[in-house]
């Protein structure tokens, strides 16, 4: 950044005032006067969108992707259930076919719940270390939103569904250098099906953010912008649910790739000539890969419901676009230069503990809470969901 100014004053430009007033400064103010020109707050919008991303993917499969018995009711199968939660043949049936030796009369047929629907909050917080090398700061994200969708059972094994989310993001760096934020509206499509104890999870969604960009620079100029970003992403996992004589275990595997975009933006100041940037359009990208277990014990805590208690724990590797900008001063054609943002983290160790308690009467409460775990980054996220079948 400091090259571009140079450049553009030994080519012969005429530099503004406010540019010209850096020539004055050495040591560590000329080092933060340069930090807070160069735009980094940018940066943070990919990371907060992933983010966002990722907990609207999750919160769709959430209820089908570990093959859990359907607790607590007599008439509902799990879309998922293991083998062995499967109806089977009662001893009186089993001795009228030996007596008669015919099949037994077939039982009357239970009437199976085909709508589903639910309503559920999620939000987390990330923070990623900076790096000196490169000269980024470290970066905090935060994501809210809440999210409403039904679903339809096609079969007692398979279900499809549809979800929309509001929410919004929020990201700032350390040492005061800015940050952003932004509303969002979030759409996805899902499904799932199992053959015995092996199940296929997979959904896709989009989300348009409305997005917005603060800081400080140097002498004062307070630097705003808005625009438009989308965001899509999808998600295919599969597992194979077994026992043991304490816990069910669904070892699985599961990849899911997002794409950011935004357009060209540029900001506005408030000193004339100053230091707004423009900004032109960029496709980032984060494609993960998971590889871990899942695990599950129900426990009967009153004669209409039980409680299954849930955990997970996975590694992750994410490959992900730098979140690096080449912006340009407005004020000084053809100066652009390149800013980079704290690097994202590329392997993860995944954590995750919750609960759902179901009832007979087809309302199901559920809450979870994750963790990603990495060297230079942590993420800590919570769900909770109210679902409903009829």
């Amino acid at each position: 950044m400091g090259t571009a100014i140079d450049n553009f004053f030994n080519n012969g430009g005429a530099l503004p005032p406010a540019f010209a007033s850096l020539f004055g400064l050495a040591g560590s103010n000329l080092t933060n006067a340069l930090d807070q020109i160069s735009g980094e707050a940018a940066t943070g919008a990919q990371t907060a969108a992933f983010q966002l991303g990722s907990q609207f993917l999750n919160l769709m499969l959430d209820p089908f992707v570990d093959g859990r018995c359907d607790v607590g009711r007599t008439n509902q199968p799990a879309l998922l259930s293991r083998p062995e939660c499967e109806t089977k043949r009662s001893d009186p049936a089993l001795a009228y076919a030996s007596v008669y030796n015919k099949a037994p009369p077939a039982p009357v047929r239970v009437y199976e719940p085909r709508w589903t629907v639910w309503g559920g909050g999620y939000g987390g917080g990330n923070k990623t270390n900076g790096d000196p090398v490169i000269g980024s700061h470290d970066l905090s994200a935060r994501t809210a939103g809440f999210a409403g969708g039904f679903d339809y059972r096609l079969a007692p094994n398979s279900v499809v569904g549809f979800a929309i989310a509001g929410g919004g993001t929020n990201w700032s760096l350390s040492q005061e250098l800015g940050g952003g934020r932004s509303d969002a509206v979030q759409a996805g499509v899902y499904g799932a099906t199992r053959w015995g104890a092996a199940y296929l999870a997979a959904d896709f969604a989009f989300t348009n953010h409305w997005m917005s960009t603060d800081r400080f620079a140097f002498a004062g100029d307070h630097l705003t912008a808005a625009f438009n970003a989308q965001s899509y992403g999808g998600r295919l996992e599969g597992g194979y649910h077994f026992e043991t004589p304490y816990v069910g275990v669904a070892p699985y595997a599961a990849i899911q790739a997002q794409s950011f975009h935004t357009p060209s933006y540029s900001e506005t100041g408030t000193i004339p000539n100053g230091f707004a940037l423009a900004f032109g359009s960029r496709d980032a990208t984060d494609t993960r890969t998971e590889l871990g277990a899942r695990f599950d014990r129900a426990l009967a805590v009153y004669p209409n419901a039980v409680l299954a208690l849930r955990g997970r724990v996975a590694w992750a590797h994410d490959w992900v676009s730098d979140p690096t900008l080449m912006p340009l001063f407005q004020s000084l054609p053809g100066a652009s230069f390149i800013v980079n943002g704290a690097p994202p983290a590329k392997d993860s160790a995944l954590a995750s503990a919750g609960a759902e308690l179901r009832f007979a009467n087809g309302i199901s409460l559920l809450a979870k809470f994750d963790g990603e775990f990495a060297s230079k980054s942590q993420t800590y996220a919570g769900t909770g969901t109210i679902r409903y079948s009829w």
